[in-house]
């Protein structure tokens, strides 16, 4: 509600960026909720009263959530100042979201409890079944981090080799191509009406080899008898001929929608009639190159905040590294997976808005997770100063893997949810989401974490080497 009210105030207008930045903002908020429980779950155990675990399962809780917050709210702030277009609709929804959350995840809860509890009564944290859950774990996850840098190398090696071979299939955001607002005399339904332009051009470019790509948006535009669809289908070529070509593709596509008989004419001029195309535009390639050369510079701009941030925050360099190789690890395969797959699953995976939405959001939600690992770490450092480096770290990893869990498959399930019941246009996304969200929470764990402890043991040997 806070969210949603902020946007209206600002007039703001929801892109599928801004809504890809809506839901890491969901995300986050349940994991600061998490953080939280979990804190006062450990609390209890160790014989506090009600009260009193509260109090300090907040207390403790707030340098990983503000930690985490900030980081996330640092790169919203980049990619709104470096970005364009699409960038800068995910970083304002991700920066209002972000300060929003942070105010109910600490503020809102709490009075609820704290009122709970001035009433007497009773507040749990578990079930019988979720009692144990995780609990008392003493997995060895940096002894099989060998394995990790195998099995991660292996699947970066192909990322990148599917990424410089095989390419990407361009959307239009990035080839430039024709945008017609469409008005219909009935209320009509986007996917339906996009699949049935699709199979006309995707029937037309499997005739002609010149064509490079007929791919199409459809969105509504005003009301729900109103859509704006956009086309890259010759896109390259700006001729009056092609204009008509067009135009007569999309009348074979949509005539079936119009609840009377329109002729070509009629439907590609309001003059004879108020329904039909009644206007387009052309997206220039230069548009897209500008959006395309923002967003790699917003996004590099964004991995060095969050390395500066956490190597200064956890006072020292190798905590950053770790953070950002394990980032650029999740970033890398599943840029490779939108190269790898585009063309054999039955989706859309071309690069265009999705693309961008799907990379920022699994960035901003995996820097989270390794920065509550690296919270839990430092915490334990202070704690046991004298415990083996190695010990310390795997001990907590043990110790957030029921956070880590509960978060990944919270934000997992709405994303799967919205992969196998949403619509095609947005299924992309969703299934990258699922991806990203899996392959970010085993990198937080087994490739940044161990890149940290290696790095900070190699600077170890060198600054005794010197003394």
């Amino acid at each position: 509600v806070l969210l949603f009210g902020t946007l209206a105030a600002f007039g703001a207008t929801l892109t599928l960026p801004g809504i890809a930045g809506l839901i890491l903002t969901l995300g986050m908020a349940v994991d600061a909720n998490v953080i939280i429980y979990e804190r006062i779950k450990e609390e209890l155990k160790a014989g506090k009263g009600l009260s009193k675990a509260i109090h300090d399962g907040y207390q403790n809780a707030y340098s990983a959530i503000i930690d985490g917050q900030v980081t996330t709210l640092l790169t919203g702030i980049v990619l709104a100042v470096f970005g364009t277009g699409p960038i800068q609709g995910f970083a304002t929804t991700l920066i209002i979201g972000i300060i929003t959350s942070v105010l109910t995840s600490i503020f809102i809860t709490r009075i609820i409890f704290d009122d709970r509890v001035s009433k007497g009564k009773n507040i749990t944290f578990e079930t019988k079944m979720t009692a144990g859950f995780l609990k008392n774990t003493k997995a060895d996850f940096l002894g099989a981090r060998k394995w990790s840098y195998i099995v991660s190398g292996a699947l970066i090696v192909i990322s990148l080799g599917s990424i410089f071979i095989k390419g990407f299939t361009y959307g239009v955001d990035f080839t430039g191509g024709r945008t017609y607002v469409v008005r219909f005399d009935k209320p009509v339904v986007a996917e339906d009406v996009r699949e049935a332009t699709l199979a006309v051009f995707n029937e037309a470019a499997a005739a002609d080899e010149n064509v490079k790509s007929a791919s199409v948006e459809v969105k509504q535009f005003g009301g729900d008898s109103q859509m704006k669809i956009t086309t890259s289908y010759k896109y390259e070529n700006e001729s009056s001929e092609v204009d008509q070509e067009i135009e007569g593709m999309l009348y074979t596509a949509l005539k079936g929608f119009f609840a009377e008989d329109l002729t070509l004419d009629s439907f590609t001029s309001t003059l004879e009639n108020p329904n039909g195309i009644i206007s387009s535009d052309k997206v220039g390639a230069t548009i897209a190159n500008d959006i395309k050369r923002n967003a790699i510079i917003s996004v590099i701009l964004a991995l060095l905040v969050i390395f500066a941030y956490i190597a200064w925050r956890f006072k020292g360099w190798a905590w950053g590294l770790g953070g950002v190789v394990s980032l650029a690890h999740t970033a890398v395969i599943i840029i490779g997976f939108f190269s790898l797959f585009t063309g054999i699953l039955p989706f859309n995976l071309d690069v265009d808005q999705t693309f961008i939405a799907a990379i920022l959001t699994i960035i901003g939600y995996a820097i989270n997770d390794n920065v509550v690992i690296f919270d839990r770490i430092r915490e334990n450092l202070m704690l046991h100063p004298n415990d083996k480096f190695e010990d310390t770290v795997n001990k907590s990893l043990n110790a957030t893997l029921t956070r880590t869990v509960n978060t990944s498959v919270s934000t997992l399930l709405p994303m799967l949810a919205i992969a196998i019941f949403g619509g095609e246009s947005i299924r992309g996304l969703s299934v990258a989401l699922c991806l990203g969200i899996l392959i970010g929470t085993y990198a937080s764990i087994m490739i940044g974490t161990p890149i940290m402890v290696d790095a900070a043991r190699a600077s170890m040997k060198k600054k005794a080497a010197k003394k």
